[in-house]
């Protein structure tokens, strides 16, 4: 098995595009709508310059509440459809970034790590949705513009230059500052993911922080403090800038305004024309500070966007097919490895670890213990096992047979387990007549008064250390696979549940037909094993075989099958 490697980036365009190909009916609607009450506005504003003019008549003003309930409607109907849009649009990138999370190789997401993951999940699609709910204010002032500029074409094609002029002038400027303040809110953005590391902390780490005053108020100052500070600084530039570029594009306008009050005696030209041309100037003002005001949204949207294409791209696809449900293969004989290998980095690039195994086999229907010190390579050997890590050289064989990298997810499917730092469902999932299967569980591990299983789900996971990983035990022993992993599982036990574990449950699970792969630095239960294989920096050093098997006292089948 063979690790793919991730895809390049997609072009930001290409993937804005692939996004909102499935809604572009909605667009369509949405975008002809908020076109129409722009366009319907601006031609409004041409009765009322013609009525000023001269006298209104009954026509006209017919024609202009027209217009006006003409505008208000296409403004509405953009309103709600491009908020809908935001949404579909938000709903849609969450869970393409989850699938491509699910997917994706357990050492990309490792390598990634959590605040990362979680900044692109709640602030990146955040911006966007922020974009994407205002996105019908921007569609309707764009055609207002168009409208005025369309109306100075008729007033008077003079007035058009100079209105051109001022629109090319605010364009190039509003461009050139865009440039600036998007490299500010990249540096904010990438700000932002250390942020979530130290949120992380104080949540995760509560306990130490309130033990120790020095590391709390470091974390609290150096750390958030300075990383809010910072980030507040480097937004409050890119917006300072952004408010100076607004205030000389609308200071442009009265400017215009001023110069074309200053030569209209040289401009030949009627004065109702110059009156339309400084009330469309006047009146387009508003649609353009709410296009200007876009810019920053737009600007945070498009580096949102940005992060979110490179961490889908950097996440490769294993190729499995989770939606076709492939069947865990029989396992009959054997589960081994051979001549594998597999290494990283640490932080840095330096501290890596190699994991190197010529040949090791696990017997179906023993318990196997793993043994060693702290990175030993115990954990990696598991994950490879498990088909969590792919090996970069040697094979996983299955009852012989390599597993390959098509029939991955299902050969995932034959294993449960319970790691070190494993997650707490709160819904079980059991097979028929799983109720009872549970509340027996629960009885005989003395959790019965302390949670309650209800409509599949637990009450509550909110226990103690040993109680809830007694919960996880439960969670992989009615999944009813065929191999079973443990990971220190009695570690975090009392003495009496630490012997239940060695004496009873594993040896009723071997008994049942189960494979039970455990890690373990109990030495004085390793006479329950069938096989221990001792591993020191990264290799097996020694494969010997266990005491004599431990006859699983008086306990049922019903124990393990709940039948």
């Amino acid at each position: 098995m063979t690790s793919s490697p991730a895809k390049p980036p997609p072009h930001l365009l290409r993937e804005v595009l692939r996004l909102l190909r499935p809604f572009w009916q909605l667009i369509l609607l949405a975008s002809l709508a908020g076109g129409a009450g722009g366009l319907a506005m601006a031609w409004a504003l041409s009765l009322i310059n013609g009525a000023l003019a001269s006298a209104a008549s009954a026509g006209m003003l017919v024609g202009l509440a027209a217009l006006c309930l003409l505008s208000l409607a296409g403004q509405l109907i953009a309103g709600i459809g491009n908020s809908l849009l935001g949404q579909l649009i938000v709903a849609r990138l969450r869970q393409e970034v989850c699938h491509r999370i699910l997917d994706a190789p357990l050492a990309e997401i490792e390598r990634m790590k959590s605040p990362r993951l979680m900044a692109v999940l709640n602030g990146d699609v955040e911006k966007i949705a922020e974009f994407g709910n205002h996105f019908a204010g921007y569609t309707t002032a764009l055609a207002m513009v168009l409208g005025c500029l369309a109306y100075l074409f008729v007033l008077s094609v003079p007035m058009l230059c100079f209105g051109l002029v001022l629109v090319v002038l605010g364009g190039v400027l509003n461009s050139v500052a865009m440039r600036a303040w998007l490299v500010r809110f990249d540096e904010a953005r990438g700000l932002e993911d250390q942020l979530q590391k130290q949120y992380r902390a104080i949540i995760e780490g509560a306990k130490e922080l309130r033990l120790n005053r020095p590391r709390r108020l470091r974390v609290e100052r150096q750390g958030i403090g300075a990383l809010t500070n910072r980030i507040a600084a480097v937004n409050g530039r890119a917006y300072a800038l952004f408010w100076a570029v607004d205030t000389i594009s609308i200071a442009l306008i009265f400017v215009f305004v001023c110069i074309v009050l200053v030569l209209r005696p040289h401009l030949g030209i009627d004065n109702e024309v110059i009156t339309g041309f400084i009330i469309v100037m006047l009146f387009a003002k508003g649609p353009i500070e709410e296009l200007a005001s876009a810019l920053p949204v737009f600007s945070q949207a498009q580096i949102a966007l940005r992060r979110i294409s490179t961490l889908t791209a950097g996440l490769a696809e294993e190729g499995s097919n989770v939606a076709g449900r492939h069947p865990a293969p029989p396992f009959c004989d054997s589960l081994a490895l051979q001549g594998v290998r597999h290494s990283f980095a640490g932080e840095g690039g330096a501290g890596g670890f190699a994991l190197d195994i010529p040949h090791l086999t696990i017997r179906q229907g023993e318990i196997t213990f793993i043994v060693g010190g702290n990175g030993s390579g115990k954990t990696t050997l598991i994950k490879i096992l498990l088909g969590l890590y792919r090996p970069c050289s040697g094979h996983v064989l299955l009852d012989g047979r390599p597993v390959l990298a098509a029939g991955l997810e299902g050969y995932r499917q034959l294993f449960s387990g319970v790691f070190a730092d494993y997650h707490l469902f709160d819904e079980i999932l059991a097979g028929p007549g799983g109720a009872l299967r549970v509340n027996a569980w629960l009885q005989r591990l003395d959790l019965a008064r302390v949670v309650a299983a209800e409509g599949g789900r637990l009450a509550t996971t909110d226990l103690s250390t040993g109680q809830r990983k007694r919960l996880a035990f439960i969670h992989a022993v009615l999944e009813d696979r065929p191999i079973l992993m443990f990971d220190e599982w009695a570690a975090d036990q009392d003495p009496d549940f630490r012997a239940l574990f060695y004496r009873t449950l594993l040896p009723e699970l071997r008994q049942a037909g189960r494979t039970v792969i455990a890690v373990s630095h109990d030495d004085r239960y390793f006479d329950a094993a069938d096989r221990i294989v001792h591993m020191a920096r990264g290799r097996v050093t020694a494969t010997e075989s266990g005491g004599a098997r431990v006859a699983g006292a008086a306990a049922a089948p019903l124990a393990v099958h709940g039948a």
